[in-house]
């Protein structure tokens, strides 16, 4: 099925650990009939949803999400679930590829999934998720800085370093 020519699916792994999926209809405990949400899953834990916490809504995750993915409107196509899903599967897909640098996914969706990554037990991830922490403190904007104080991910630094 194609619509706005972006390939449409429900569901995407993206590697061992993450998964995409667009929840619908009930499928989530607290979904109400007609909604839907995308759902980007470490396992089989949720771990972002939008809209949800770091989102409020499609079109916000669009707006924020457009300063540093693929996301941005070329040709002017309409922003649907769909292609926000598609998009985001992109990015995961080449942020995790690429030895989950930060300069390949958004700050909200990133560090949530490196956090939980750093839980299923591999000193890999435990290594990348501090020495991003490091990083987006030392040379990102004052948002970023507002983000990692206010989600307590500088009180994650450990003595590894």
């Amino acid at each position: 099925m194609k619509k706005n020519c972006v390939s449409i699916k429900s569901f995407n792994d993206i590697n061992y650990y993450i998964s995409v999926k667009i929840e619908r209809n009930g499928e989530l405990n607290n979904l109400q009939k007609g909604e839907e949400k995308v759902v980007i899953y470490v396992r089989d834990d949720p771990v972002i949803i939008i809209p949800g916490t770091y989102f409020s809504s499609f079109k916000d995750a669009i707006e924020e999400l457009s300063e540093k993915s693929h996301l941005h409107n070329k040709n002017n196509e309409e922003m649907t679930i769909e292609v926000l899903f598609t998009r985001l599967c992109f990015d995961i897909h080449t942020w995790s590829e690429n030895n989950y640098g930060s300069q390949y996914l958004h700050f909200k969706i990133s560090l949530p999934l490196l956090k939980k990554l750093r839980d299923v037990g591999e000193t890999k991830f435990q290594i990348i998720f501090q020495q991003e922490i490091l990083t987006r403190y030392a040379t990102s904007t004052a948002r970023v800085k507002g983000f990692l104080e206010q989600e307590g991910y500088l009180k994650l630094i450990s003595d590894f370093f």
